[in-house]
C-alpha cells in the first residue's frame, strides 16, 4: 500500500509538523501573523498544483463512423487545443478549503463566527491534513522514489498538508482561539454543512452515460469528501449499503472529532485547579 517514496514523505511531513508546532508554542506568534504567512504559502502551493496538473488537450467532436459494417462513435480532433484541469483537482476537499478558511479567519472580525471557524479549522486541518498525508491521493502517480522527489506536485502536496496540520494544532491547543471541549459540536455541524453539498457536486461533476434518456452508468466519478467511494475500496452495490456506509462514516467522524477535543477537558481541569489554588 505504501511505497518507499510515500513513507519517506510521511516521515518528512511528521518531522515538519512536530518542528513547526513546537516553534509555534514556544514563540506564540499571533494568529493574524501566522495566517498571513500561511495564506501566502497556500496561494503559492495552489499555483504550483494548478500548473502541475494542467494539461493542453485537443478539442474533439463526436462523429458516427462505419467500421467493419457497424456504426460506432469516435471522437475526432477539431484541430484546436485547450488547457484543462481535471474536475477532481478543484479545491473542494477539506484540506483545499483551507485556502478559503485562512482569509476568512484573517479578515472577519465577528468573534462568534470566528470561534465557529476555528473549531472547524482545528478538526479539518488536523484530521483531514493527517489523513491526506497518510492516504495520499497522489501517491499512486509516482513509480519510483526518485519520481516522488523530482515532481513539484509531490513537494506541494506534502508541504501544504504539513503546514495546515501544524497551523490547526496551534489554533486548537493555543490560547488565542479559546477553544473548549464543547466546541466539538460546532466542528461536527461545520463538517456536515460542508459535506452535504458534496453529494450533489459528486454527481454533477461525474461523467454519466445515457441511453434513451436514462442513466445507465458512469464513466468517470468524482469523490470529494469520500462521500461516494469509501477509503477502504469496498464495493457497495446497493443503495442501503451506501446509506449504511454514510451512517458509519458520520459516527466515525464524530468520534474522531470528540477524541481530538478530549485534551480540552484536561486543560479546563488544570485551569480550574489553578483558580482554586
Amino acid at each position: 500500500m505504501f511505497s518507499t517514496g510515500h513513507l519517506i514523505w510521511i516521515a518528512i511531513s511528521a518531522a515538519l509538523i512536530i518542528g513547526i508546532t513546537l516553534y509555534f508554542f514556544k514563540a506564540r506568534p499571533p494568529h493574524r501573523k501566522v495566517l498571513k504567512v500561511c495564506m501566502v504559502l497556500g496561494i503559492l502551493s495552489e499555483i504550483i498544483k494548478v500548473f502541475s496538473v494542467a494539461q493542453i488537450v485537443p478539442m474533439v467532436d463526436p462523429a458516427v463512423v462505419t467500421q467493419n459494417g457497424s456504426q460506432i462513435i469516435e471522437y475526432l480532433p477539431t484541430g484546436e487545443y485547450t488547457p484543462y484541469i481535471a474536475k477532481e483537482h478543484m479545491p473542494l476537499e477539506l484540506c483545499s478549503l483551507y485556502l478559503v478558511f485562512m482569509p476568512m479567519a484573517y479578515f472577519i472580525s465577528n468573534k462568534k463566527f470566528k470561534k465557529w471557524l476555528f473549531a472547524l479549522m482545528f478538526v479539518s486541518g488536523t484530521i483531514g491534513g493527517t489523513m491526506g498525508i497518510v492516504l495520499s491521493s497522489i501517491a499512486g502517480d509516482f513509480d519510483t522514489t526518485a519520481a516522488f522527489f523530482a515532481a513539484p506536485r509531490a513537494w506541494q502536496f506534502f508541504l501544504f498538508h504539513s503546514m495546515i496540520v501544524a497551523l490547526s494544532l496551534y489554533i486548537g491547543f493555543g490560547d488565542e482561539a479559546g477553544l473548549r471541549f464543547g466546541d466539538w459540536r460546532k466542528a461536527v455541524i461545520g463538517i456536515l454543512v460542508l459535506d452535504i453539498p458534496t453529494f450533489y457536486l459528486n454527481s454533477l461533476l461525474s461523467s454519466e452515460i445515457y441511453m434513451a434518456d436514462k442513466v445507465v452508468g458512469v464513466s468517470h466519478r468524482i469523490n470529494f469528501f469520500s462521500s461516494y467511494v469509501n477509503p477502504l475500496g469496498l464495493i457497495l452495490t446497493e443503495k442501503w449499503q451506501w446509506i449504511v456506509y454514510l451512517i458509519i462514516r458520520l459516527v466515525l467522524a464524530t468520534a474522531l472529532i470528540i477524541l481530538l477535543y478530549l485534551p480540552m477537558l484536561a486543560r479546563k481541569h488544570h485551569e480550574v485547579k489553578q483558580e482554586n489554588a
